[in-house]
């Protein structure tokens, strides 16, 4: 390695562990949005700084550093959920038209598109195995299966309210994942 190629690297170092220090939260925040749990959501961090000190050399080049941690994220977070997707299709779960129509809607998504809406379920099959178990089951059981809170409540012995504000966070973040899967 030449003096100026090494001087370059050592300048590219010193700008990722800058990014890393100002931009740092603001990238785990997003990730915090959009991964399945905080856990996740700090691998899929650290992984993108690391990528980034191991290409060092090549990212040289690169104007906005900040962006490529972004991108590299972004597609960290893809693979997780394209991963996750091709693991559970042997038991894919059906999900009504209605649920695709309503979780579109709350994306802003056309779900008149026969192709998207393929590709839509696919990612919301994901997007409900990745929810909190117990946003997940109030999903199963009352969007998906049907049943009346009424009934659930009383299966499960948690309010009416609660089991209804768990349906609701679990319709903003699978309507958070479509969104996400939309800009893919």
């Amino acid at each position: 390695m030449s003096q100026s190629e090494s001087e370059a690297a050592s300048a590219t170092r010193k700008t990722i562990e800058r990014t890393y220090r100002e931009r740092g939260r603001g990238f785990l925040a997003w990730a915090k949005r959009h991964a399945p749990d905080a856990e996740t959501a700090e691998d899929i961090l650290q992984d993108a700084f690391i990528r980034a000190l191991a290409h060092v050399d090549a990212l040289a080049p690169v104007e906005d550093l900040a962006a490529w941690i972004f991108s590299a994220m972004r597609n960290r977070l893809v693979d997780l959920w394209r991963g996750k997707g091709a693991s559970r299709r042997a038991g894919a779960i059906e999900v009504p038209a209605e649920v695709i129509e309503a979780v579109a809607t709350e994306a802003g998504l056309d779900p008149e598109d026969q192709l998207q809406r393929s590709e839509m379920l696919t990612a919301l099959e994901v997007a409900i195995e990745a929810l909190p178990a117990p946003q997940r089951e109030v999903i199963r059981a009352q969007a998906l299966g049907g049943v009346a809170f009424k009934d659930l409540a009383e299966r499960t012995g948690v309010s009416i309210d609660t089991l209804m504000a768990r349906k609701r966070y679990a319709i903003r973040k699978l309507a958070a994942a479509l969104e996400y899967w939309m800009d893919d």
